[in-house]
């Protein structure tokens, strides 16, 4: 299973060009090249005409699904096409350190370690054998190695 998300931004001054190409292309290699069943590959992008937009919200929507979704064996992929940002981390005791976080369509941003604890916190695919890619590093491997 996969969630690709694409953001272009479009018509704001952070405005990208070739995110959602680039969804598209992942989309294409993961069931062409990878076997991926094509219902099984949720696109999410911030093209005019989208029926479900990119935000903050759902992007975690659709990674909970993704998650919930898994069986043993299943591999699970996340990937993302926008901007990126840092801020400064949560984490008790690390006060000058940073952590990564992507920017939503509506600027709403998701960070890493919110998802390393929605994974952990549901059991996710690590308990039931399946495992998380990401190419971007942005989420941890899950599963047994």
């Amino acid at each position: 299973m996969a969630v690709l998300v694409g953001c272009n931004y479009h018509n704001t001054r952070n405005e990208l060009h070739g995110c959602i190409n680039d969804v598209l292309t992942m989309r294409e290699t993961l069931v062409t090249r990878f076997g991926f069943q094509l219902s099984h590959v949720e696109l999410l992008t911030d093209e005019p005409g989208s029926l479900v937009m990119p935000t903050g919200a759902n992007i975690k929507k659709a990674l909970d699904r993704m998650v919930d979704q898994a069986e043993p064996g299943d591999v699970l992929f996340f990937h993302y096409s926008g901007h990126g940002t840092k801020i400064p981390s949560v984490k008790p005791h690390h006060p000058f350190s940073q952590d990564e976080a992507i920017v939503p369509c509506d600027f709403n941003l998701i960070t890493a370690p919110f998802y390393r604890y929605r994974l952990q916190a549901a059991g996710g695919p690590y308990t039931k054998g399946s495992k998380l890619h990401n190419p971007l590093g942005f989420l941890p491997q899950w599963g047994p190695h």
